[in-house]
């Protein structure tokens, strides 16, 4: 066999490997979106093609189901990656810029918090949030995605933060600036690109989270998240498929728009955080 034929075979090879990753990255998708203009019966009888008519009033009656839910995912999610961005920006700007009694002992103590399963921790944050008060409002949702979220973000943004350029702050230093403007002038525009990623895959983790608004949320039939509404989408002798899945294509939305427009801050953070770090 010659030299040219092994490389074509092997290109072909390697063509039909992305080409059945490709189908099986999108397939669940293109079933979501079948299913979700057929009723219950056409879903059974053919799971796999189109069938006519196509039904939109699926999407009518789960907008008008999901809406709340939406909401109440908007200012979980939009509060959780604020809250989370805040803090581990500057609390990671201090550990990178600054020289304190015991910082290396804290460093490490929050990464150790990283080899700790998240499942373990279920109990006692309930217990805790229950302790509180907070159960059933937007507090148990909030606060304690943060305070896990923003663990990654720390170890993520620390590394990257001490490798700038100490020129780049002595010439701010002596353009008299101080930490806040040095902050903001030099080192969020260096860290803009990571701090994106990390911002979208916190949107992703809190606005896909299912267990722990189960947990605190399920009491409170109004502050539902879109998952847990979701879940809940039945009527009283049966699953509406239809109707499911069409809330399913719609609560995808915010997510592909998010990831679409800003797909390229998104690799560069991920890429140039691997480099720097």
């Amino acid at each position: 066999m010659g030299m040219q034929m092994r490389k074509r075979l092997s290109k072909l090879a390697v063509f039909a490997i992305l080409m059945f990753i490709v189908v099986c990255t999108f397939f669940p998708y293109y079933f979501m979106l079948i299913s979700s203009l057929k009723n219950n019966s056409e879903i059974a009888a053919h799971p796999f093609t189109m069938t006519l008519p196509l039904r939109f009033e699926n999407y009518t009656s789960s907008y008008r189901m999901i809406l709340q839910y939406l909401k109440n995912s908007v200012i979980v999610t939009g509060c959780t990656v604020a809250g989370t961005s805040i803090i581990a920006v500057l609390s990671a700007y201090v550990f990178a810029r600054f020289n304190f009694p015991g910082k290396t002992f804290l460093y490490m103590f929050i990464l150790s918090f990283m080899m700790i399963p998240s499942v373990l921790t279920l109990i006692p944050m309930y217990v805790l949030v229950s302790d509180m008060g907070m159960i059933g409002t937007y507090l148990s949702a909030i606060l304690p995605a943060i305070a896990t979220a923003q663990i990654q973000f720390i170890v993520i943004l620390v590394p990257y933060i001490e490798g700038l350029p100490q020129d780049l702050f002595d010439a701010a230093r002596l353009d008299g600036a101080n930490q806040l403007q040095t902050f903001f002038y030099v080192t969020e525009p260096l860290i803009r690109a990571t701090l994106t990623s990390q911002m979208l895959l916190t949107f992703l983790n809190s606005w896909n989270d299912f267990i722990w608004p189960m947990l605190t949320l399920s009491s409170n039939k109004e502050l539902k998240t879109i998952t847990l509404g979701l879940y809940s989408y039945r009527d009283v002798q049966q699953i509406l498929y239809g109707p499911m899945f069409a809330g399913f294509f719609m609560a995808s939305i915010p997510l592909i728009l998010l990831f679409s427009f800003n797909m390229k801050h998104f690799i560069s953070g991920l890429t140039t955080g691997a480099v720097k770090g």
